[in-house]
């Protein structure tokens, strides 16, 4: 009877899995980064409450059944923007946030609607972000690399807004 109780805790990466068990420990025993995969291995940490909790890396599922949920997940930053399209993860924001989160989405980016409506394509709104913005280059041309890490940084931060990109079925 003098074992020690264990839990862990299992979700998709950089979820605060880390940081809910510092909060619990009341102390930075696990890494903790705005970035997915910084924990790369499972440890177990005690705690000053009788039990120990096991930190592991994110896990996702290996193939998704729709496009929108890996979308998703990039879009969070559950999977390291190192390994995709950020442009196109951006542009897809964009679309996300012109159909559920509108109003915040033209506020946060001075975005008048008959500017939004002039839109044809995702990627022209993704444009416009850029250029309301100031996020040009020589030439008059926006700089599509810096307008994808802002939109994807403030989405992220919430600075855009509390959204969520999901919602539950009815």
């Amino acid at each position: 009877m003098n074992k020690k109780l264990r839990a862990m805790f299992v979700g998709i990466p950089n979820v605060g899995k880390s940081s809910l068990i510092n909060k619990i420990c009341g102390s930075k025993k696990a890494k903790v980064e705005n970035r997915p995969g910084v924990t790369l291995n499972k440890q177990w940490i005690p705690t000053n409450i009788g039990f120990d909790l096991m930190d592991m890396p994110g896990v996702l599922w290996p193939k998704f059944e729709e496009k929108a949920v890996g979308e998703n997940l990039a879009i969070t930053g559950a999977i390291k923007d190192a390994i995709l399209d950020t442009e196109y993860i951006a542009m897809v924001l964009c679309s996300r946030l012109k159909n559920l989160a509108r109003a915040q989405f033209m506020a946060r980016y001075k975005i008048k609607e008959d500017e939004l409506l002039s839109c044809e394509t995702d990627y022209e709104v993704f444009e416009l972000v850029g250029k309301k913005r100031g996020f040009l280059i020589s030439g008059g041309e926006i700089n599509t690399e810096r307008t994808a890490a802002t939109l994807l940084e403030e989405f992220r931060s919430a600075k855009i807004g509390a959204i969520s990109l999901e919602a539950p079925e009815n």
